[in-house]
C-alpha cells in the first residue's frame, strides 16, 4: 500500500517525495502543510480518485463545481476551527464515497453520540451495551446481496419474540445502530455494532449471549445469509469492556468510525480500497478500483448511523442531516479572496485544491495576507501550465 496515504509522513521524510512524485505533484511549493495540512491532501486526493472511478456520482463535482455561477469560488476561513475551506462550491454530503465530507460528517456524528451518551448515563444515570451482529459470507457474494440479506436477518432478529422478551429483561430502552462494512480474504463484511440503552446494568448480561446467538444465527438462516458460528456471530459487552474493545477511540468511535478506520485482521475499510485503487494490483483476486465501484453502487441509501425513533428528541440532539452537517461549516466562516476560475481549473488539473487552501491559511495566519505562499504557489502553477504549452507545440 502506498504509505503516503496511510500514516502521512512528514515533509522530511523521503517517503514523502516518493509518494507525491506516484501522485503527479510533483512542482515545487512553498507551502510547509501542517500536520493537519497533510491530512487535508490525503483527503483531496482520495477525492479526487473516487471522482476518477465514480464520473456519474455526486462526488465528482463535490468541492469543485460551483453553486452560483454568476459569483467566483472564495477561500474562506471558520475562525471556530482555524481552518481553510472552497465557498460557493457544491457539497456532495456523502458518507460513503467523498473522502473530505466523510470526515467532517463522521466527527459531527461522533460528537452527537459523545453528548448523547454522556447524557444518557451522567444525567439519566442509566447504563449502555455493546451488541456487534456479524455473519459468515464467500468472495464470491455481492456486496450489495449480502447488505439485502443482512437488513432481512435484523428485522427478523427484532422481530423474534424471544429476543423481545430478553431485551425486555435487560431493560431496554433505546437502540443505535452503526454499519460498518471492510473486505477481506473472504469478501465483504458487512456487520453492525448496536449500543442497547438500557435503564439499569444486568450483572448477569452475558447469561443471555447463548441464546442470542442461537436466536441470531436462525435469522440469518431465514434471511438467505450463511450462519455465522456460535463463537462469533454475535458478541454484547458492556461499556467498558467495549471501550477496551475499540481502543483509544472508546465507544462512540466505534459505532461511528467503523468506515474510515483501519481495518483489523487483515481486512480493508472502503476508504482503504480507494487508497489502493491508485495503483490497482489485486487483492485476493480483484482490482480494488472494482470493489470500490461495488462498495458505492451498493452503498447508495444506507445510513451509517441510526438513532432509535424518538431517542434524540429525548436527548436534546438536533436532528441533521449528513448534507447539513457538511455544509455547517460555512456558517461561522469569513470570505478571505475570490478564486479566479482558471487558477481553480489548474488548481484541479494539478491536484493542488488542498495545498493552495494550506497556503491561503498560513498567509492569513502569519500576516501576509496577498504577498505570501499562496501567490507564489499560483505564479507556480501557472508557469508550469505555460511550460506545459510550449512543449505541446
Amino acid at each position: 500500500m502506498n504509505t503516503f496515504y496511510g500514516e502521512n509522513p512528514p515533509a522530511s521524510s523521503p517517503n514523502w517525495v516518493k509518494n507525491s512524485r506516484l501522485l503527479g505533484i510533483q512542482t515545487k511549493t512553498h507551502v510547509m502543510p501542517t500536520p493537519q495540512g497533510f491530512q487535508r491532501v490525503h483527503d483531496y486526493l482520495l477525492q479526487d480518485q473516487s471522482r476518477i472511478l465514480l464520473p456519474k456520482e455526486r462526488v465528482s463535482k463535490c468541492r469543485r463545481f460551483r453553486i452560483d455561477k454568476t459569483k467566483p469560488r472564495t477561500v474562506m476561513y471558520n475562525e471556530n476551527r482555524k481552518k481553510a475551506h472552497y465557498g460557493n462550491v457544491q457539497i456532495c454530503g456523502s458518507i460513503w464515497t467523498c473522502p473530505v465530507c466523510a470526515k467532517q460528517i463522521t466527527e459531527k456524528r461522533r460528537q452527537e453520540l459523545k453528548t448523547g451518551l454522556e447524557k444518557w448515563k451522567n444525567v439519566h444515570h442509566r447504563s449502555v451495551y455493546l451488541l456487534t451482529l456479524t455473519f459468515s459470507h464467500t468472495k464470491e457474494q455481492p456486496l450489495k446481496m449480502l447488505l439485502e440479506g443482512l437488513r432481512k436477518a435484523m428485522k427478523r432478529f427484532y422481530e423474534t419474540t424471544k429476543v423481545q422478551s430478553i431485551f425486555k429483561k435487560l431493560a431496554v430502552e433505546y437502540k443505535i445502530k452503526g454499519l460498518e462494512v471492510t473486505y477481506g480474504q473472504n469478501g465483504w463484511h458487512p456487520h453492525h455494532h448496536v449500543l442497547l440503552l438500557v435503564n439499569h446494568h444486568d450483572l448477569r448480561f452475558k447469561d443471555y449471549i447463548k441464546e442470542l446467538t442461537e436466536l441470531w444465527i436462525k435469522a440469518c438462516v431465514k434471511s438467505g445469509l450463511n450462519a455465522p458460528s456460535m463463537q462469533h456471530g454475535l458478541d454484547l459487552r458492556n461499556g467498558y469492556y467495549a471501550e477496551q474493545y475499540v481502543s483509544k477511540w472508546g465507544i462512540e468511535d466505534e459505532v461511528t468510525k467503523g468506515h474510515t478506520k483501519k481495518g483489523r485482521n487483515g481486512g480493508y475499510t472502503p476508504f482503504d480500497l480507494l487508497n489502493m485503487s491508485i495503483q490497482d494490483e489485486e487483492i485476493y483476486g480483484k482490482k480494488p478500483s472494482k470493489l470500490w465501484q461495488e462498495f458505492a453502487i451498493a452503498m447508495k441509501g444506507a445510513r451509517q448511523l441510526e438513532w432509535g425513533r424518538g431517542l434524540k428528541k429525548y436527548l436534546e440532539i438536533e436532528e441533521k442531516t449528513d448534507e447539513e452537517l457538511a455544509e455547517e461549516t460555512d456558517k461561522a466562516s469569513i470570505t478571505l479572496t475570490p478564486v479566479e476560475d482558471l487558477i481553480f481549473h489548474l488548481l484541479c488539473k494539478f491536484q493542488m485544491r488542498h495545498q493552495y487552501l494550506e497556503a491561503v491559511q498560513n498567509d492569513y495566519e502569519s500576516g501576509c495576507f496577498g504577498n505570501g505562499s499562496a501567490d507564489r504557489l499560483v505564479n507556480e502553477i501557472v508557469n508550469r501550465e505555460i511550460k506545459e504549452l510550449e512543449n505541446a507545440y
